[in-house]
């Protein structure tokens, strides 16, 4: 599963990158006939992929809603009065607030919506493990920064909070460097999905905020859920469900979504080998090196290719 050396002789299956991205456009609804409408198709849509970016993002395939509310892979326009543009930007206030869908920013750091369905799989891979104290844990460890451990203990004490109000009662109001603190910090909770944006409000000065609660009571039943899902589970649990919509991604590319150990990284690939579930020692006529395939996913790329 090493990296091909530029030049080296590829000895695995290749396959195009048009088979690839047919195969894309259609997970991903980058087709008219296939893009999303409404509110509930936009649900239906992250149920069947599981994980989405809000926006594309350089150098990562997957699924995003803005190219699912297009039905093609056009580039973000810069003005604002765009009608598709307009659905995403609500929907992504809309669907959350009423627990349909997890929205915040999780993989990469990059605003990501998860299907109820794989978030007890994403929670079970995050550091919390039950105890509403755990955070004092982590923070005595050096994995949470001081502003993380003062804005949780606001919302764990005052409940849900537009960014306004908890800025001033977790002591950062203020900008620049102020502003810069309080929000790498509302970041790294919401990667650990320790809070979760449940709203919006009209209380700032533009008169638009995010409004945050702890991710546990909002959603109250993924910590139980999620007790009964192992890591390595939740771990094939993700991948096979990107691999399945990608169909084919470069291992290095895969690796840098998830961020997980290398040895966690291995011994997941190896299982799923060992299972059938993935093939490996493939390459895609336009990319560097090897690349990781789901095995349902590749019969079909491979029965279009050949009639295509």
């Amino acid at each position: 599963m090493s990296g091909a050396q530029p030049g080296a002789e590829r000895t695995g299956t290749t396959i195009t990158l048009q088979a690839v991205e047919r195969w894309r456009d259609v997970r991903f609804r980058r087709v008219p006939w296939l893009r999303v409408r409404s509110e509930a198709e936009a649900v239906a849509f992250l149920d069947d992929v599981g994980l989405a970016f809000l926006f594309g993002e350089q150098g990562v395939a997957i699924p995003t809603l803005w190219w699912a509310v297009t039905g093609s892979s056009r580039p973000i326009p810069p003005h604002h009065d765009d009608p598709d543009l307009g659905r995403v930007w609500h929907w992504k206030d809309t669907l959350p607030e009423r627990r349909e869908i997890y929205y915040g920013k999780l993989l990469r750091g990059k605003p990501t919506l998860v299907s109820l369905k794989l978030l007890p799989a994403v929670y079970a891979l995050s550091p919390n493990y039950g105890d509403p104290m755990d955070y004092l844990d982590q923070y005595e460890a050096g994995l949470l920064s001081v502003e993380a451990r003062s804005i949780y203990e606001v919302l764990m004490a005052e409940g849900p909070l537009a960014t306004t109000h908890l800025r001033r009662k977790a002591g950062l109001a203020g900008s620049g460097a102020i502003a810069r603190r309080f929000d790498a910090a509302l970041a790294e909770l919401q990667t650990q999905l320790k809070i979760v944006k449940v709203g919006t409000s009209d209380v700032s000065r533009w008169g638009y905020a995010y409004v945050y609660d702890l991710f546990t009571r909002h959603f109250c039943w993924v910590e139980q859920a999620a007790r009964a899902i192992s890591t390595d589970a939740a771990m094939e649990q993700l991948l096979l469900t990107h691999l399945f919509n990608v169909g084919i991604e470069r291992e290095a590319a895969c690796a840098r979504l998830f961020r997980w150990e290398p040895w966690e990284w291995k011994r997941v690939i190896s299982r799923l080998i060992d299972r059938g579930m993935i093939e490996t020692d493939l390459f895609v006529d336009a990319w560097p090196g090897p690349a990781l395939g789901h095995t349902r996913a590749l019969e079909q790329i491979r029965t279009e290719g050949e009639s295509a």
